[in-house]
C-alpha cells in the first residue's frame, strides 16, 4: 500500500471515529439519562417537570431510541478493526444512521426548524454519511488490488 493510500485509509478511519464518538455523547445520554439530561446537554430546559404516564411512555422511547444510536458507535468502532472484512456492519450502521437523518428532515418538513442544533446532525446523516460510504467503497477497491 503507497504511502498515499495509508494516509487515506487513516483520515477516514479517523473522521469514522469522529462519527463513532458523536454517537456516543448524545446516545449516552439519551438513552441513560433521557429525555432532560438531553434537554439539559442541549442548553434548554426540562421538558417534563412532573410525573405523568406521557412523560414515561415518551422517555422510554427515546431512552430506546438513542440506545440504537449509541449502539452505532459501538458498531463504528468494531468495523475499525478491519474495514474490508467488515464493510457490511458499516453499510448497515450508515443506513441506520441514514434513516434518522431521513427521519429528522421529515421532521424539519413538519415543524421547521425548531432548533438550530438539529441542523448539523441532518446534514451529516443526510450528506456526509453517503459521502463516506463512497469513499468506503473506493478505499476497499484500492486496497483489494493491492492484495493481488
Amino acid at each position: 500500500m503507497s504511502q498515499f493510500n495509508l494516509v487515506e485509509k487513516r483520515i477516514f478511519q479517523v473522521l469514522v471515529v469522529i462519527l463513532a464518538i458523536i454517537c456516543f455523547i448524545p446516545g449516552g445520554g439519551g438513552a441513560f439519562g433521557g429525555l432532560n439530561v438531553s434537554s439539559s446537554m442541549a442548553g434548554g430546559e426540562l421538558l417534563f417537570t412532573s410525573e405523568s404516564n406521557l412523560r414515561g411512555f415518551v422517555d422510554n422511547q427515546y431512552r430506546f431510541g438513542f440506545g440504537v444510536f449509541f449502539t452505532q458507535g459501538l458498531v463504528l468502532l468494531f468495523f475499525l478493526r478491519n474495514i474490508q472484512q467488515h464493510a457490511n456492519l458499516f453499510r448497515f450502521a450508515a443506513l441506520s444512521l441514514f434513516i434518522g437523518g431521513f427521519a429528522r428532515a421529515t421532521n424539519i418538513i413538519e415543524f421547521g426548524i425548531v432548533d438550530s442544533a438539529v441542523v448539523a446532525p441532518t446534514v451529516i446523516e443526510l450528506g456526509v454519511i453517503p459521502l463516506l460510504l463512497l469513499w468506503h467503497q473506493r478505499l476497499i477497491k484500492k486496497l483489494n488490488l493491492r492484495e493481488y
